[in-house]
């Protein structure tokens, strides 16, 4: 009974104070957000942060930007990384020398950036003033690095979906790889004596094997990308904000009278991300059904 129980209770410690700290905070920030705060002599339950917000018209412009920036950075990276993986898995195939594994590590190398650190280059590269302007500038395509479009600090977003694109690519090529890993190599054989090309090949053999790891992985990136906050404050503008620095915004800049307010931003954020894994759950498993999997 000892051995049985003793990880358990040598993890309770360290898995307690996670426990306390993570639901504790959600806990408290519910009940602020529902009006619970004493320290401004709020002590009754009530939804007037929540109806202050929806009436907003700041919220939901930071709301249509958030999705926004997350739909189309989770897409981007999501079709870049699947052809990444592709295109590991056919020059593995190929080559099997050292050469494939060189490029592996190459396609892995923006994981070990950070994402401040990944922002802050795309901030060097494509403002107005940075270095690609400059060089476009240098050889004539534009008359003046002003022509250059503004990518950095724009009111679409296009730094922010730049930044998580190239940033996390590598992040689902990484997770569809060695599911492709696991195509036997007698299967592109048998493909090719009933005369099916490359693209026959990866429609009906490597999307439906990826497809469920593929759905995952843009499901994790769209949550990160949704709540994230790093980037965005530094490549976006001040108005509309996405919605994690909306709150932080109003968290900081405000008086404690708005804090509820901040806290109902980020109940929102959560229910989303809760009720989008759902669906994300759902329609996997839906798949995996169809597919025989399941």
């Amino acid at each position: 009974m000892w051995r049985k129980s003793k990880p358990y209770l040598l993890l309770l410690p360290a898995a307690g104070t996670i426990i306390l700290l993570f639901f504790g905070g959600i806990f408290d920030g519910l009940l602020k957000s529902f009006g619970y705060f004493p320290a401004i002599g709020q002590t009754e339950l009530n939804l007037a942060a929540y109806d202050r917000l929806l009436s907003s018209d700041a919220f939901w412009k930071s709301l249509t930007l958030t999705l926004r920036i997350a739909a189309l950075s989770s897409l981007l990276s999501a079709i870049i990384g699947a052809l990444v993986a592709i295109a590991l898995f056919f020059l593995n195939d190929a080559m099997k020398t050292t050469s494939s594994k060189v490029w592996h590590r190459l396609f892995q190398l923006p994981l070990t950036i950070p994402h401040l650190v990944a922002g802050y280059i795309i901030v060097l590269l494509f403002m107005q003033s940075g270095f690609v302007s400059r060089i476009l500038a240098a050889i004539g395509w534009i008359d003046d690095i002003a022509d250059f479009p503004v990518l950095v600090n724009d009111t679409f977003g296009w730094g922010i979906i730049f930044t998580y694109a190239w940033k996390e690519a590598p992040f689902v090529a990484l997770m569809l790889y060695p599911v492709l890993s696991r195509i036997h190599g007698s299967w592109r054989e048998v493909s090719r004596v009933f005369g099916a090309g490359n693209w026959q090949f990866i429609r009906e053999v490597v999307m439906p094997v990826m497809m469920p790891a593929w759905m995952v992985a843009t499901f994790i990136i769209f949550v990160f990308t949704f709540s994230a906050f790093e980037v965005p404050y530094l490549l976006g503008v001040t108005y509309p904000s996405v919605l994690p620095v909306y709150s932080y915004q109003l968290y900081t800049s405000g008086t404690l009278a708005d804090r509820p307010e901040a806290l109902a931003v980020n109940m929102i954020l959560a229910a989303i991300t809760i009720l989008l894994g759902l669906v994300a759950y759902y329609f996997s498993k839906r798949w995996n059904v169809l597919k025989g999997w399941g």
